[in-house]
């Protein structure tokens, strides 16, 4: 569709557009609460530090990484990868604790 945003949130969030963000407009919100399957997903430049939180109605959850390593994440499956993990961990590994 001409003249339509490229989305880069949720299931179709788009890393280009999301280091594009960072990078080219050094944006602090990045993401902000957009619909990440039952979570909201937010991203935040934080200086040299990238933070990725998600947030249900339970609670919320949060990863910092360096702004590097984050700008080094090529795929966007791979960042989808990354914030499974921190679902994961955080949610489904502690749970049983």
């Amino acid at each position: 569709m001409p003249g339509r945003l490229p989305i880069k949130g949720g299931e179709n969030m788009n890393i280009k557009e999301i280091k594009k963000d960072i990078i080219e407009y050094d944006l602090y919100w990045v993401l902000d609460g957009v619909e990440y399957g039952d979570y909201q997903l937010s991203i935040l430049n934080e200086g040299d530090k990238v933070i990725i939180a998600l947030y249900d109605d339970w609670g919320s959850v949060a990863y910092m990484m360096d702004k590097e390593e984050f700008l080094n994440i090529s795929t966007t499956e791979e960042l989808k990868k990354h914030i499974n993990a921190i679902l994961y961990y955080n949610y489904v590994v502690h749970e049983g604790d």
